[in-house]
């Protein structure tokens, strides 16, 4: 039943209760249907929504205006400004939370529906906060709960063959602690009986810079200068922390439209965005365009009249949209082994600017040695455009460089060309690490061709070729490949040539190979058969194999395959795993005429904290406890099959970081004695939080009164029950039937019901016989 909470008097709509078929039609409550099922004054917990996006979960107090039977609901000005409401959108003098809605925000109402619980505030786009799609506030990150974290893998492996048998244990291990904004992060593993630690580091979100500052031992690297292991300080942009639109590339849409017009942007067919427009210029600087690129259609539409043109867009990973930064500024010591380390100094950063240009530059300084890249990347008509210039020298010695160009462009009937070329000396690049200078000179070549005949296939050429200097040889390497599907059935073909020439000699090779795979069922989960050819001088043989799973969450997953080598014989391998709540168990075999092997692996999770230990499958970069005590068995949706555990806890293991994320309990699988005040949440997380989404419940028996007037009759339909608090708990249903839910039923229960100046009464609640199943039946008589 949805009740609207009107903000203006509607005609009141007069129901006759003689038209229902009930003997007692007399004695419904019909009055208070009149103006559209208003709703009676008190406080009730209620799910709030703001332009159909979830707020919170809270009590809210209604009250009546004017003297009406209709009530309203009471929100304060800091609470609508948090749920995205521009504030210049509300009154200067704001200080009654409980007037109209329509009278603190032009053409905003509001609905309240009583069954659900559920609260829906409608407010013009105009008066909402300018946000871009994802973004969340700051104000609104949650850096989670304290706990200790523990990421897990352990296996062992025993290889037999006719001379020798071995046999291997290892285990990973990815371990944390969290405290407030901070994150302690520790990663090790042991082999062989060897133990080497990968990184250490405590690191924590910075909301003003839109960064990370980590300090430790930790890896470094992002693209422009070579990885290295840094015992040191670093501070780095976090893309995750920009809006979805922001995320990436996609250029800026500018126009100008004559009349009001009506702008459609589509890419490869696909309406990425459509608004209309006033008279004037026009600009649309957060589009999410497709990431496999593709140039942008403008339609403007005028009174009838299109005019269109054509946005450049190939997503290179040098460009930023314009506006956006990133940039690492980093400090300390690179780690070569064995306990040498040196000084490093590095800082790098891209801008994008207008005309669809994005600059960049970088320097490090390591060993004696400085390296410099600068370059930049442009979106033209033509494609686009990046290009790299590398300098490095060592101090009393001369300098080397590089340079690197890419150029892309993709065409609207499916065409794609990418060419890449090089030259320079390798060792530019090992020398940004800290490393020799002195190294060949090379040229490098890479193109790539693929076209897109939609239902026929898609066709791709790629070659590569690499000249080194001073006579010492190069390669070529060749490719063609054809990939086609038809229904759920796929299949594709290759075929590679490399030649390589050195002082050792020339060396050539030709192969192909065909793959199918196709489902044996009809349903989504079906096994599926794969087969594969190959030949060619180092490789020449089949393979036909089957995969799928089983379960209603694929818990558990299955593969075996046969084969046989020209060179090697035949070959047998099967695996299987079993997804839990605690983890994962998988276990491999292979067998071939050179030697039998065998695995067997575990992975999983644990959380620490203040209410005990919680397992998990796996932990990722950011993960929510969810709490709903005395609800063991309900399912946690998103959780990938997690469900409440006899502690009332469950873990899902993998939020976004720095974005909305809902988190929805089932109450399938649970008692019926437990009920849910509410069974949906959403939380913003920052990276690596470990965030508590407590559920409240109610662990109280479900009854059924029959509830009774003074003279006998039963209580009106519609008429609301309270608590002793004077909380709404329910309605009275037909026949004067109450769903309670509650352990005692000897409290104090209050009926409600408009029309009749006696249109309340106390209560009493009191066994009257007993059921079939030996639970007693209820009766409830007004006083």
């Amino acid at each position: 039943m949805t009740v609207r909470v009107a903000q203006a008097q509607d005609t009141p709509v007069v129901f006759d209760a003689a038209f229902l078929q009930a003997a007692d039609a007399a004695a419904l409550d019909m009055s208070r249907f009149a103006l559209g099922n208003p709703v009676l004054p008190g406080d009730y917990d209620v799910d709030v929504w703001m332009n159909g996006e979830w707020q919170a979960r809270k009590s809210v107090r209604f009250v009546a205006h004017g003297g009406g039977a209709d009530a309203g609901p009471c929100i304060a000005r800091e609470e609508l400004v948090a749920y995205g409401l521009d504030p210049a959108s509300l009154p200067a003098v704001d200080d009654d939370p409980c007037l109209p809605m329509a009278q603190r925000v032009a053409s905003a109402t509001t609905r309240f529906d009583v069954s659900e619980q559920r609260l829906d505030i409608e407010v013009p786009q105009a008066a909402m906060s300018r946000r871009r799609p994802g973004a969340v506030p700051p104000g609104q990150w949650d850096h989670g709960m304290t706990a200790g974290l523990l990421a897990w893998r352990a296996g062992a492996r025993r290889t037999d063959s006719p001379r020798r048998s071995d046999a291997s244990v290892h285990a990973d291990a990815d371990a944390g602690v969290n405290v407030g904004p901070w994150r302690l992060r520790h990663a090790a593993s042991l082999s062989g009986g060897h133990y080497s630690r990968r990184h250490a580091y405590v690191e924590r979100p910075v909301a003003e810079w839109r960064a990370q500052l980590r300090t430790g031992v930790f890896p470094l690297g992002n693209g422009t200068f070579p990885a290295i292991q840094l015992r040191g300080i670093s501070l780095a942009s976090d893309a995750r922390m920009a809006a979805d639109a922001l995320a990436g590339y996609a250029p800026r849409v500018k126009g100008i439209a004559a009349a009001h017009a009506t702008v459609r942007i589509t890419q490869n067919g696909i309406l990425l965005r459509e608004l209309v427009v006033p008279p004037g210029p026009f600009e649309v600087d957060d589009l999410h365009a497709a990431g496999r690129g593709g140039d942008i259609q403008v339609d403007i539409e005028e009174h009838g009249r299109h005019r269109t043109f054509r946005v450049p867009f190939f997503p290179v990973p040098e460009l930023l949209r314009e506006g956006s930064t990133a940039y690492t500024l980093s400090a300390g010591r690179g780690m070569v082994g064995r306990g040498r380390s040196h000084g490093v100094v590095q800082a790098d950063g891209r801008h994008g600017f207008p005309g669809e240009l994005t600059g960049h530059a970088g320097g490090r300084l390591s060993r004696g040695i400085a390296s410099l890249v600068v370059g930049g990347a442009i979106a033209t008509l033509g494609g686009a455009f990046a290009l790299d210039i590398a300098r490095s020298r060592r101090s009393g010695s001369g300098s080397t460089g590089l340079w690197r160009m890419r150029h892309g462009r993709q065409w609207a009937d499916g065409t794609l060309v990418s060419l890449g070329m090089a030259k320079g000396r390798e060792g530019v690049s090992r020398a940004m690490g800290g490393s020799t200078v002195r190294a060949d000179a090379m040229r490098r070549i890479d193109v790539l061709i693929q076209k897109d005949f939609g239902g026929r296939g898609i066709l791709g050429v790629n070659a590569s070729h690499v000249a080194h200097a001073r006579g010492k040889g190069g390669a070529l390497e060749q490719a063609v490949s054809w990939t086609r599907t038809w229904g759920r059935l796929g299949m594709d073909v290759s075929l590679r040539r490399s030649r390589r020439h050195d002082l050792a000699g020339r060396f050539s090779e030709t192969a192909g190979q065909v793959n199918v795979s196709m489902p044996l069922g009809a349903t989504a989960s079906a096994a599926r058969l794969h087969a594969t050819a190959l030949a060619g001088a180092h490789a020449d043989g089949a393979r036909l194999g089957i995969h799928g799973n089983v379960g209603e969450a694929a818990e558990t997953r299955y593969g075996a395959a046969v084969g046989r080598d020209r060179r090697k014989g035949s070959r047998f391998d099967a695996s299987v795993s079993r997804r839990m709540a605690a983890g994962e168990v998988v276990a491999t075999i292979d067998s071939s005429p050179v030697a039998r092997a065998g695995s067997l692996s575990a992975s999983g999770g644990l959380i620490f904290h203040r209410g005990g230990i919680t397992p998990a499958q796996r932990l990722g970069d950011a993960v929510a406890l969810v709490q709903a005590r005395g609800a063991q068995g309900a399912g946690v949706a998103g959780g990938t099959g997690a469900r409440i555990g006899r502690r009332g806890h469950a873990v899902v293991p993998h939020l976004t970081p720095y974005r909305w994320n809902t988190v929805d309990l089932d109450p399938a699988g649970t008692s019926l004695d437990v009920g849910f005040v509410a069974t949906h949440r959403r939380v913003a997380p920052t990276a690596g939080a470990v965030v508590l989404v407590a559920f409240e419940t109610e662990l109280a028996k479900t009854v059924l009164v029959a509830g009774r007037l003074a003279d006998g009759r039963p209580l009106p339909f519609g008429a609301e029950v309270l608590d002793s608090q004077d909380r709404s708990v329910g309605l009275v249903g037909q026949g004067g039937r109450i769903f309670l839910r509650t352990e005692r039923t000897d409290g104090q229960w209050t009926v409600r019901w408009s029309g009749d100046a006696t249109g309340r009464c106390v209560l009493r609640i009191a066994p009257d016989a007993t059921t079939a199943a030996g639970e007693p039946r209820l009766t409830g008589a007004c006083e």
